[in-house]
């Protein structure tokens, strides 16, 4: 997704499409990928995790977690204007307000320049965002819109780790940047709510109407596992160390809702309403090889750039729901939560690729897909809150989760239309909360499991090789902490634990390697952090906060396995007046180790590789903001 992109883990899970990314009650990346490049932190009031799948409201979308991005509503958002600068040429302006009101007409405007770089060769963001938002009463209901415009031209990372089998290749430049010359990944995208909420006899009610288009225009590649061996086209046919492609991507989301929350009884509230979600997107693409050095500088060779593959693919994708939720006092002290869902998803794909190796063009793949699903998912849960005395207390929880969604569509260069059957997951938590020492411990402990089944997965195709299938099965389970204590009445610690074991219950990688028992890639074990954190009445802030990831397999087969590091974090700020001050440093220890996955998983040619993106290097950043 870009420098300005990221993946979130929760529980374990650490996939672009596990969690659900909704910015003021609209999924953020409509029917496909949570859409996270675009998320612009200037103007919002709170950000909310839930953790675990979210079944019923937002349907099908979600197996680990629930992220919500919440701005100041219209005409509440404190007017501000900041400006920034730091490390690697990084600067910017941004300006909240709430606009003047006509009549009751309130509306607020956020505006925001960036520019972000990173210690990567070639490698930053540029940023332009402007949000609207406004809201009146019609007659005696609530009428509100919002407008949301990003711009973002990305040249992004090509810095990797290589692992090629089992072996691993940490040579390469830690700020080499493996992209073709002229490598981008700019995004345009146009973001339009409407809604009308208000109360009637059955109760309160709200309806929302979202429509989003989004343009991607691409200019990409990765390094082949086996770039730099000797001889340079070992085991490939040609002396390409590396894969690019050219790609124009489009996407049009549309998302509408309409519920009722009523009060059945003194003791129960209920939820019911519908929702649809449609997503559609398209690609064109043209692969190609191309020369790099070990510096990640591009040389001239033989048949670089040459258009050896066109590709063209579609997929449209209807979510539609009816639901209801009931939050049940069932005794002053005992809360009862029952949610269903019926699910209707329906998914039509089709591709187009044409091989231009030879000296005709020649169609290799044109084919079509398609799927309906119908299905139930909901959930159960309890809390209850066993003991309260005057700051202190204590409340138990348990809950089920049944959810579903479709595979993830990651619009790649390739003509990839096999429509497969929904992943379903049932997961299952008991936790407690309780406040001790009256009120200065602020402790969290859950113990949770999920069960993932209809993964992907590859069997027997009858010819000898091996083809995707719906079979693949995991668990992830583990218990997770997080705890703060007021030191003093101006100083914190807080800390957190999590320990995660994900695992394959039923897996074969594409060359038919049974990896069944094994860990899952890329997930670690144990991550753990602790923070001091300071903050004054007149606006002195302090805090510093050391985060460990443990170690972790990279890849399924688990025959490389990586140390865990520590990163450190750190700001200190101060008010004067109406200016604030902050100075923010990132990433301090200056790790750069591999975190994630890259996009094509190191070629889109060669079997048996893996590349991963390194860790962003340290950074820092100054802010000053004028409250008015």
């Amino acid at each position: 997704m870009g420098p300005a992109g990221s993946v979130p883990s929760l529980w374990g899970l650490r996939e672009a499409d596990a969690f659900l990314l909704v910015v003021d009650g609209v999924p953020w990346g409509g029917a496909f990928n949570p859409a996270t490049a675009s998320v612009d932190l200037a103007g919002v009031e709170k950000i909310e995790v839930l953790r675990g799948a979210a079944p019923v409201m937002f349907g099908a979308t979600s197996f680990v977690g629930v992220i919500h991005v919440i701005h100041y509503a219209a005409g509440k958002a404190p007017t501000t204007i900041a400006v920034t600068g730091g490390m690697h040429g990084s600067a910017g302006a941004s300006l909240t307000a709430s606009l003047p009101s006509v009549g009751d007409y309130g509306q607020s405007l956020t505006l925001d320049l960036e520019k972000h770089g990173f210690a990567e060769d070639r490698t930053e963001f540029r940023r332009a965002h402007a949000l609207y938002r406004g809201e009146t009463h019609v007659g005696a209901a609530r009428f509100h819109v919002d407008g949301d415009v990003s711009i973002l031209p990305q040249d992004p990372s090509g810095n990797y780790v290589l692992l090629d089998g089992t072996q691993l290749h940490p040579e390469l430049g830690v700020d080499a940047n493996f992209n073709p010359a002229g490598a981008k990944l700019n995004q345009k995208r146009y973001h339009l709510v409407v809604g009308l909420d208000g109360k009637s006899a059955l109760g309160d009610w709200a309806t929302t109407l979202a429509f989003t288009r989004t343009t991607d225009d691409i200019l990409r590649g990765f390094l082949r596992g086996n770039a730099f061996l000797e001889p340079p086209d070992a085991g490939v046919g040609d002396a390409f160390q590396a894969d690019g492609f050219t790609q124009q991507r489009s996407f049009t989301d549309i998302y509408f809702d309409a519920h009722v929350t009523t009060a059945l009884t003194s003791a129960i509230n209920l939820t019911y309403g519908i929702d649809h979600l449609h997503g559609e997107g398209r690609e064109d693409a043209i692969n190609f090889g191309y020369c790099v050095d070990q510096n990640g500088i591009e040389q001239a060779c033989d048949g670089a750039h040459h258009s050896d593959e066109i590709v063209h693919s579609t997929d449209k994708r209807d979510f539609s729901g009816a639901y209801a939720q009931a939050d049940i006092k069932a005794t002053p002290s005992l809360d009862v939560l029952l949610g269903i869902r019926l699910n209707r998803t329906r998914e039509t794909a089709y591709g187009l690729a044409i091989d231009n190796t030879g000296p005709d063009p020649v169609v290799a793949f044109d084919g079509s897909d398609g799927r309906t699903t119908t299905r139930v998912s909901g959930l159960a849960g309890v809390s209850w809150h066993a003991w309260t005395e005057g700051r202190n207390g204590l409340t138990l929880y348990a809950d089920w989760r049944n959810s579903f969604k479709p595979l993830a569509i990651d619009f790649g260069p390739e003509a990839e239309v096999e429509v497969l059957k929904p992943e379903t997951a049932n997961s299952y938590e008991i936790g407690l909360k309780t406040q001790l020492w009256d009120g200065r411990l602020d402790l969290d402990a859950s113990v949770f499991q999920m069960d993932f089944k209809n993964g992907l997965t590859y069997a027997p195709d009858g010819a000898g090789g091996f083809a995707r299938a719906n079979a693949g099965e995991s668990r992830f389970k583990g218990f997770e902490v997080e705890t703060t204590y007021e030191l003093l009445s101006n100083l914190r610690v807080s800390a957190h634990y999590a320990n995660h074991d994900a695992r394959f219950k039923s897996y074969t990688l594409a060359d038919g390697t049974d990896v069944s028992g094994k860990h899952l890639e890329m997930s670690p074990t144990q991550t753990s952090g602790i923070g001091l954190l300071f903050g004054s009445p007149t606006g002195t802030t302090a805090s510093v906060v050391a985060t460990y990831v443990g170690e972790r397999y990279l890849d399924k087969a688990n025959d490389v396995r990586v140390g865990g590091y520590v990163t450190l974090d750190a700001a200190v700020g101060c008010k004067l007046g109406r200016y604030g001050v902050r100075l923010s440093g990132y990433n301090l220890t200056d790790r750069r180790d591999a975190t994630s996955l890259s996009d094509l998983h190191g070629s889109v040619t060669v079997t048996g590789t893996e590349g991963y993106y390194r860790m962003p290097g340290r950074t820092a950043f100054l802010l000053v903001k004028f409250d008015f």
